[in-house]
């Protein structure tokens, strides 16, 4: 791919001369003027979920509350003189969680431990009050890694890096692959992703000082896939949650031993965080914004795609998904938007009481948008079979549109559309229709079906009764219509809203 087009415009050139910059100032100001650019003419380009300025991203790092900000480190590829960068921790800074502003570039991979990328990893506060952050510094993949440990004294802006892992526990799992940290008691502890005896592993080491670091032992090793990533494990009052990076983003509740350091799940077989186009999850981040200044986990996660169709912008590829609350709810894990999101909503639109009928469209003919949330409760309890759901994306004949579904036959529900297979098929080898999952109890007991629908123009976010499920759309410019729709017996709509949605970025 060719980085150093003639014909870039003065927006693009600008971030780029000052991609290495660390003036505050000086940085947010290029790269707000080029998220403007990328807004006004790309109209796949996100407006409220958080994405690079430019180029590549994909995890999410290190993100943080602290001192009243909320800090996001991410896996970005700069353009830098002509040439995409090796992976640097990108930065954002928000008051909200919901604005942001655009930090410098926070760390580069510019030693011998990390000179191939500065990989994933997660930032703590140590002992003495200082931010730090734990990341894998990639040299040759698998074969050569790193821990590297890294401290600010700067409020965040600038890091002071140091090699402090080298030797991998076993053959054929890296000494640091992603890294969730926290402290009990007086021990430090990392948890690693890796590999043992065939299986994927969640790999734990214990330090007193952030820097010494003691390998323990896997506290579960297990399917799917034979090499786990990004293992977090989270306590939620008398249960633990281990999630791990594997295809589908699975996770088991259940039990773990301290003084044994072993999980033990309720079931072997995993759930899914999102089997949609998702991955990275990283739920590292604690705030104190739950109900009473209660703690809540926030969870931030990479939306996968192909790279921009649209070529009169620079090119761009992936997102991050909206921030998630989650919670433990009925062994189950409760994921769900978070509520700051509403400061984004205008334009309202209401309607109650609705009967669907299958012979019956063009319900919404005045309703149009590529940047909209919809909250809408489906009462099935007099319908057998059949699906109903929402179009989005629609064209202008109703012929082509993405669309939410709910099947009562098979208690599913998804995001297909012509658009999303045909652009996804390569990128996401089996995302087909079948891209769903079973619906878990609540929706048997009372046949209440409510979707939380986030459209934001190439992204399609779905929220249905405490799951998730994310999909891309790269539809027509002008394909902006919102319509209804079912299939087999008649649903009735209890509540619909929409709403439009604000950019995050001020100018909007």
């Amino acid at each position: 791919m060719n980085y150093q087009n003639n014909n870039l415009i003065n927006e693009v050139l600008n971030y780029r001369k000052v991609v290495q910059s660390k003036d505050i100032e000086i940085y947010s100001r290029a790269a707000r003027e080029l998220r403007y650019h990328m807004i006004e003419n790309d109209p796949h380009y996100p407006t409220y979920h958080f994405t690079g300025p430019e180029s590549w991203i994909n995890d999410p790092n290190g993100p943080i509350y602290h001192e009243g900000k909320y800090h996001l480190f991410y896996q970005y590829d700069p353009i830098v003189e002509g040439k995409r960068s090796a992976r640097c921790w990108g930065h954002a800074v928000s008051d909200d969680l919901v604005h942001w502003v655009d930090w410098p570039v926070a760390i580069w991979p510019d030693s011998p431990y990390d000179k191939n990328g500065v990989y994933s990893g997660n930032t703590v506060i140590d002992d003495q009050g200082i931010a730090t952050a734990l990341y894998t510094g990639n040299v040759n993949g698998h074969k050569e890694s790193y821990g590297i440990l890294a401290k600010s004294y700067d409020g965040l802006l600038s890091w002071k890096k140091k090699m402090v892992m080298d030797k991998p526990p076993y053959p054929a799992t890296p000494v640091h692959w992603d890294a969730q940290v926290w402290k009990d008691g007086d021990t430090w502890y990392q948890l690693i992703g890796g590999t043992k005896d065939g299986k994927g592993a969640a790999l734990l080491w214990t330090s007193k000082d952030l820097e010494n670091w003691t390998y323990q032992k896997p506290i579960y090793t297990g399917d799917p896939g034979e090499f786990w990533e990004l293992p977090y494990l989270l306590p939620f009052e008398d249960k633990y949650v281990l999630m791990v990076g594997q295809r589908n983003n699975p996770y088991w509740i259940g039990t773990y031993n301290k003084e044994n350091m072993e999980f033990k799940p309720d079931h072997p077989q995993p759930f899914y965080v999102d089997r949609g186009t998702y991955y990275c999850v990283n739920p590292h981040m604690v705030d104190n914004k739950g109900e009473g200044g209660s703690e809540r986990r926030i969870l931030h996660g990479w939306v996968l795609g192909p790279p921009t169709p649209t070529d009169k912008v620079p090119y761009w590829q992936g997102s991050h998904s909206l921030p998630r609350v989650i919670t433990v709810e009925n062994n189950r894990l409760i994921q769900k938007p978070i509520p700051e999101l509403r400061i984004l909503r205008k334009d309202h639109y209401h309607l109650n009481n609705l009967k669907i009928d299958p012979e019956t469209s063009d319900y919404l003919p005045t309703i149009k948008g590529d940047s909209l949330e919809i909250v809408v409760t489906f009462d099935s309890s007099n319908a057998k079979i059949g699906e109903f759901g929402i179009k989005l994306r629609m064209s202008e004949d109703g012929k082509d549109f993405s669309r939410v579904f709910y099947n009562k036959s098979t208690e599913e529900f998804g995001i297909d559309g012509q658009f999303i297979c045909e652009r996804l098929k390569e990128s996401t080898p089996g995302w087909t229709r079948g891209t769903s999952w079973r619906e878990y109890s609540s929706i048997k007991k009372n046949r209440l079906v409510t979707m939380h629908i986030f459209l934001d123009r190439s992204i399609i976010e779905v929220f249905i009764n405490g799951n998730v499920l994310t999909g891309r759309t790269f539809s027509g410019s002008d394909m902006v219509g919102v319509d209804i729709y079912s299939k087999g017996d008649k649903f009735y709509i209890k509540f619909f809203d929409l709403w439009k949605i604000n950019s995050i970025w001020n100018k909007y």
